[in-house]
C-alpha cells in the first residue's frame, strides 16, 4: 500500500492568520498546526463533523492509491507525525503538495483573520447537476482548509462551508474546467473536501454568507486559493 512520505526535515514557520497558526510543508504532507485547539466542522474522513482541532494535515498519495481503510491510514499517518488524531483534521489528496496555494484576508481591524488552504486538482472533475455525473479517470481533488478568527454559530459554519462551495465553483468556471463525460461547466470534484475552523473569539455571529463581510472574506480567500493551486500552486513544500 503506498505511504505517505514525510520528505526532507521542514521548517515550521508562523502563517498569516491573526490568532496563532504555523505550517509545516513537505512532499509527503502539509501540516497545520494551530496555537490553541478550534472549533471545526469538517467532510474530512478523521475529524469529520462537528468537533474540535489543533492540528490539520493534508497527506499526499499516490494517484493509484487504493487503500480499502483510508480513515485507519490517515490515523496511522498521524500517529507517525505524533499528532493524535482525536485532535485532527486530515485528508488525503493525490495533488502534489507543490501546487498548495494559501491566501489570507482581513476582517475589521484584523488584518489576516480568514487564512485558506486549497490544493486543487480537476483530473476527476465532474458536473454535479449532469444527467450521467461521472468523473473522469485522471487523479484530482480539490482540499480546503480555511480558518477564520471570529466566533461563529453551528449555523454560520455550516453557511461558510456554503460560501466556500460558491466561491470554489466560482474559481472552477474561471478556469474553465469541464465534467469531461458531459462536456458541462463542473462543480467539483468527485472526492472534495472541507475544513472550516473558527478561533470563537469575539461576538458570536449566525452568519458567514455573502451578506457578511466575513463569508465575502472567505469567498475571495477560496476563489484565489483555488484558481493558484489549479495553476501550478504559490506555496512550495520542502
Amino acid at each position: 500500500m503506498p505511504r505517505a512520505g514525510h520528505g526532507a526535515s521542514p521548517t515550521v514557520r508562523p502563517l498569516a492568520f491573526s490568532a496563532g497558526l504555523r505550517g509545516r510543508f513537505t512532499r509527503g504532507c502539509i501540516h497545520l498546526r494551530a496555537d490553541a485547539p478550534l472549533a471545526t466542522l469538517s467532510s474530512a474522513l478523521v475529524g469529520g463533523g462537528f468537533g474540535t482541532a489543533q492540528h490539520f494535515c493534508n497527506f499526499y498519495v499516490d494517484k493509484h492509491y487504493a487503500g480499502r481503510m483510508p480513515s485507519a491510514d490517515l490515523d496511522r499517518w498521524l500517529g507517525q507525525r505524533d499528532v493524535d488524531p482525536a485532535a485532527a483534521i486530515a485528508m488525503m489528496t493525490a495533488v502534489k503538495l507543490k501546487r498548495a496555494a494559501l491566501h489570507s484576508a482581513p476582517l475589521g481591524r484584523r488584518e489576516r483573520a480568514v487564512l485558506t488552504l486549497a490544493t486543487a486538482g480537476s483530473g476527476n472533475a465532474v458536473d454535479i447537476t449532469a444527467e450521467s455525473a461521472d468523473p473522469g479517470p485522471g487523479a484530482g481533488t480539490i482540499n480546503v482548509f480555511v480558518f477564520v478568527d471570529a466566533c461563529l454559530t453551528p449555523g454560520a459554519m455550516v453557511n461558510a462551508c456554503l460560501s466556500i462551495t460558491e466561491a470554489k465553483v466560482a474559481a472552477l468556471s474561471d478556469e474553465r474546467v469541464v465534467d469531461a463525460g458531459s462536456r458541462t461547466p463542473a462543480t467539483g470534484t468527485s472526492t472534495d473536501c472541507v475544513s472550516v475552523a473558527a478561533t470563537q473569539r469575539g461576538a458570536p455571529t449566525p452568519y458567514a454568507g455573502s451578506g457578511t463581510e466575513l463569508g465575502r472574506a472567505v469567498g475571495r480567500t477560496v476563489y484565489r486559493a483555488v484558481r493558484d493551486s489549479l495553476r501550478g500552486g504559490t506555496e512550495h513544500c520542502s
